[in-house]
């Protein structure tokens, strides 16, 4: 009967390491410990020599048993006199979770602005007055945001300054105010928002717009808008 050549095959060290790496044992064992750290590579190497270079030439299984043994102790190995050794674990990477971007209603993200402008707008809904006053005088985001809210929205009888202040408008004081602002803020009323933006224009409107941005601050100061 015809020996099977293959199974009797005798392979040399550099043979046997060659098919360790290719294995799966050697394979966990590069998951769990990092052997690009020079430590891990000579404590490895010093294992080969103190658990299997005593005796017959050791085979593929002799060197699976060795990385099971090493994994199955957590990389912890004792010397020939007790002493304690480690192998490095491969470091641990934390996954980057980018931050949730907030949507508008369409689906599309939101941008750095219009984050800003939402997380004021809801703020303002819940502050006082003297909180807002507060924030205006040391936030110049916020000043710019309250001065735009008011003259975007001034339109109507209630007062923007009331809803951004989270209270109800009260009645406008007309006492001291000058029949010229009680005419304007009528005339403002009736004024489409688009003409307003013309008037309130600086290039659209040169010699008025001014006087026009005046007159509407102190109609929504005086409650009128």
């Amino acid at each position: 009967m015809e020996f099977d050549r293959f199974e009797n095959a005798i392979y040399t060290t550099e043979e046997i390491v060659a098919q360790l790496y290719e294995s799966q044992d050697w394979a966990d064992f590069r998951e769990k410990f990092d052997m690009n750290v020079e430590g891990n590579q000579t404590l490895f190497g010093w294992l080969i020599d103190e658990k299997l270079g005593s005796g017959p030439d050791p085979e593929l299984a002799d060197y699976q048993r060795l990385l099971k043994l090493i994994i199955a102790a957590g990389g912890v190995v004792k010397g020939p006199n007790g002493e304690r050794y480690e192998f490095e674990l491969v470091p641990t990477v934390e996954p980057v979770i980018e931050p949730e971007v907030p949507m508008d209603r369409n689906g599309n993200p939101l941008s750095a602005s219009q984050i800003a402008w939402g997380e004021m707008t809801r703020w303002s809904q819940t502050a006082s007055s003297k909180q807002i006053a507060d924030r205006r005088r040391v936030d110049p985001a916020f000043e710019s945001f309250y001065k735009t809210n008011l003259r975007r929205e001034a339109q109507g009888t209630e007062s923007t300054q009331f809803r951004l202040a989270g209270q109800q408008p009260s009645k406008p004081n007309v006492s001291g105010v000058s029949q010229e602002l009680l005419n304007f803020a009528t005339e403002f009323k009736k004024t489409p928002m688009d003409r307003v933006r013309v008037l309130r224009s600086p290039s659209l409107a040169p010699l008025t717009f001014e006087k026009y941005n005046q007159n509407l601050e102190s109609a929504i100061a005086a409650g009128l808008v």
